[in-house]
């Protein structure tokens, strides 16, 4: 019987979209292409992720990565765009408050940078009250889809898995929690998600 359900937050409960916040704030489709290259689409997003290196030793490794004649949008950005990089999704409030009004206890597991999750955490996640406990990978200085976030997150809550369920965008995430013995469900659309969680929470 699941009892427990865990969600990711990015591409789940709220949309990430580096792209619109830069078109926003008047940089060019080149110069926001050379930025998402350096920064959201390189392996060293995965770091501020992690929170090991401290965010501002890895910012300015982005910026030194980043041409010259791109530097002056990059600090813009980052000084200025942070807040509005995240929009949370209509459903997610009231998908987690139903669910938590069932009885169900819900969780978070997700890898997010400290400085950025404690900003929108107070702007943007109106979720949170429904909410029974989390997982946020700077804090824990580990990223899915490692096996030791999710043990975090079991051992923390004293959880089994088997009353588990992880609901996540990306595959590699969801094999990871299955091999814990944790139920996945693979998200592409609220809708196409909501059925799959519903079928499984009635199952007899």
């Amino acid at each position: 019987m699941i009892r427990n359900i865990i969600f990711d937050i990015g591409s789940v409960l709220v949309e990430f979209r580096p792209q619109w916040v830069m078109e926003h704030m008047g940089i060019d489709v080149e110069t926001t292409a050379a930025i998402s290259r350096t920064t959201f689409q390189s392996e060293r997003w995965q770091e501020l992720d992690r929170g090991i290196i401290p965010e501002a030793d890895v910012i300015a490794a982005m910026r030194a990565e980043t041409p010259a004649h791109y530097r002056d949008a990059f600090d813009r950005f980052f000084a200025c765009g942070r807040k509005d990089l995240v929009r949370e999704f209509p459903y997610a409030a009231q998908w987690l408050k139903t669910l938590r009004g069932r009885g169900y206890k819900i969780y978070l597991l997700s890898n997010y940078p400290r400085s950025f999750f404690e900003l929108h955490a107070t702007t943007v996640f109106t979720f949170l009250p429904f909410v029974d406990g989390k997982i946020v990978s700077a804090y824990v200085q580990c990223i899915k889809p490692d096996s030791a976030i999710y043990q975090q997150l079991l051992d923390t809550y004293r959880l089994s898995a088997k009353e588990c369920v992880f609901i996540d965008d990306r595959t590699e995430n969801i094999a990871a929690a299955e091999a814990l013995g944790i139920r996945g469900i693979i998200f592409t659309a609220y809708e196409a998600a909501h059925i799959e969680l519903e079928a499984l929470l009635t199952a007899r």
